[in-house]
């Protein structure tokens, strides 16, 4: 009998043992992960999207299955890469911005966002080229070329002061053909004489 109420106790504390879950992970206290999502969403609320990152891990090392949390993540993520890239365009590094933006892209290759964002930085770049080429031409059709050049490089991205930068420039080309012209009437070019025999 003595051994039979042993037995029956063994089992009962191994069943008592396999029910409680002995030996496997329990999920963070509700209040831990409370805490936690309150400071994902304070981070991701006050732009600090490294934290907002950090943080999100954390929460989908909890609860792995949430979709919502991973796409939260996978948006933070992609956020830290463009305020990396709008620091160096502050900074007039429009070159390391666009590698920051490429270096997204190979984590994130179908990041909406970091594609737009390669586009205008692409183009922002080209953009000094074009501007260059306007300030170097001398002559009224190299000034010409370059305008058209711009104009046609530049027409997704007109804004208010680069129309007005095209109009100055189109009274500059005005001005530079007339003087042009001016010193074509009062020198005229005469056709070199053959030589002599």
């Amino acid at each position: 009998m003595k051994k039979n109420f042993i037995t029956i106790i063994s089992a009962g504390f191994g069943v008592c043992a396999l029910l409680a879950g002995c030996g496997e992970e329990h999920q963070a206290p509700p209040s831990e992960r409370n805490q936690l999502v309150n400071r994902f969403f304070r981070s991701m609320e006050n732009g600090d999207s490294v934290s907002a990152t950090s943080q999100g891990q954390k929460l989908l090392a909890m609860d792995p299955g949430n979709d919502y949390i991973a796409k939260l993540v996978n948006i933070q993520q992609s956020n830290s890469y463009v305020e990396r890239a709008q620091k160096l365009v502050n900074a007039g590094d429009v070159s390391g911005a666009l590698a920051v933006v490429e270096e997204g892209l190979k984590v994130y290759p179908l990041n909406r966002t970091l594609s737009q964002l390669r586009g205008q930085l692409r183009q922002l770049r080209h953009a000094k080229m074009l501007i260059a080429n306007m300030r170097s031409a001398k002559s009224s059709s190299a000034m010409t070329a370059a305008l058209t050049a711009a104009t046609t490089g530049l027409s997704s991205n007109r804004t208010e002061k680069l129309e007005n930068y095209f109009k100055t420039y189109r009274q500059r080309i005005a001005e530079t053909a007339a003087r042009e012209q001016a010193a074509a009437v009062a020198e005229p070019v005469v056709p070199a004489r053959p030589a002599e025999r």
